[in-house]
């Protein structure tokens, strides 16, 4: 731990300087995710009984709060166990890095250079939207199209319980390991410079955007499969079963990010004492002039291969501007026709007939 610190000196001073969730406003964000975790089932099972799909019994008030409680403080367990093992072990998260070195085929370099940034709730509520939209995506990837066929209203309860079940099952992997470790490589700084194409980019914000792109694929695609089963009859099922995951789900995952927001220095602090011993990945405070030498030299072939692309064309005016020069010269003089002397003329065309009638005389 002593070397972690020694390493990270710099960039703890750089962390602590931003702005962190306050105690106030992580109780806060506990109590909204509860807010929502009971209002988004409660609301759901009142449109299944007014719908006559489920038969709600309001003597099961409290023990269906009870059992919604009791998720929510469940979740709030499991996440201080994820961010544990993430603070010791970070390299259980480390996959994102691997696939996109696997993505890029090992070309360019890698660097650290963080920019932390301030948190603040309206972070927390938009990082939790996009690891529901995530885990939902997933889930029903995992689960196929086969229990979309010949949906009907009677299937919805069960359709949107298996949903639910694989949506915690699968949860701690894919918050380990697609929902924390890239946003924490990109709090890290974590920068790939591409030697094909000449481009800087964060590696976290690659493969955010990457899971983003098809995991909302993967909702539209599902929602479009069950409105051509549905068809008219029931347009509101598509939308209603995805919002039964997205809801409640919403909720458990805010508790996870306002977890991780707390112990959130400490884990990029860890993670960038990963990268540089088990990757060997410089970082600007102790290789600045390295990571400067290779952007630079980066720089350069590019304005070499610029130069080199545009000399041809910068040739085509000068033969276009010597075509006019070339037309202006005035011509040679025409070099005069030697004229035969006297015996040596041929006569004209239509005087051989005569000659050879005078001769036949």
């Amino acid at each position: 731990m002593e070397e972690t610190q020694a390493y990270s000196n710099p960039y703890k001073q750089q962390l602590d300087e931003t702005e962190s969730l306050s105690s106030g406003k992580l109780i806060l964000g506990f109590v909204a995710s509860t807010v929502i975790m009971l209002g988004f089932t409660w609301g759901l099972l009142t449109i299944l009984n007014f719908a006559g799909v489920f038969s709600l019994d309001p003597s099961r008030f409290l023990p269906y709060t009870m059992y919604m409680l009791a998720a929510s403080v469940g979740s709030l367990v499991l996440a201080l166990i994820l961010c544990a093992i993430l603070v010791k072990w970070p390299r259980t998260v480390s996959l994102p890095l691997r696939i996109h070195r696997f993505a890029k085929r090992h070309a360019g370099d890698y660097y650290l250079s963080p920019e932390p940034e301030d948190e603040n709730l309206g972070t927390a509520f938009r990082r939790s939207l996009y690891g529901s939209v995530l885990v939902v995506g997933i889930a029903l990837t995992l689960l196929g199209f086969e229990l979309m066929v010949e949906l009907n209203t009677g299937d919805l309860i069960f359709l949107g319980t298996v949903l639910m079940i694989v949506s915690i099952v699968i949860l701690p992997f894919t918050i380990m390991l697609l929902y924390f470790g890239p946003w924490l490589m990109k709090d890290s700084g974590l920068f790939h410079l591409d030697s094909k194409d000449r481009s800087l980019s964060n590696v976290g914000d690659d493969v955010e955007d990457i899971l983003e792109f098809f995991a909302g694929v993967d909702i539209v695609l599902v929602w479009l499969e069950l409105t051509l089963n549905v068809g008219t009859e029931a347009p509101w099922i598509p939308l209603f079963i995805i919002i039964v995951a997205l809801g409640p789900l919403f909720s458990i995952i805010l508790n996870f990010t306002l977890v991780f927001m707390a112990i959130k220095k400490r884990a990029t602090l860890s993670m960038m004492h990963y990268l540089t011993t088990s990757y060997e990945v410089p970082d600007m405070a102790n290789c600045p002039d390295y990571i400067r030498s290779r952007v630079l030299a980066l720089v350069d072939r590019e304005l070499l291969m610029t130069a080199t692309v545009q000399s041809p064309v910068s040739e085509s005016p000068t033969e276009i501007e010597s075509v006019p020069d070339t037309e202006s010269e005035p011509e040679p003089a025409p070099e005069p026709k030697l004229v035969p002397k006297g015996g040596n003329i041929p006569p004209p065309p239509g005087d051989d007939k005569e000659s050879v009638s005078k001769d036949d005389d």
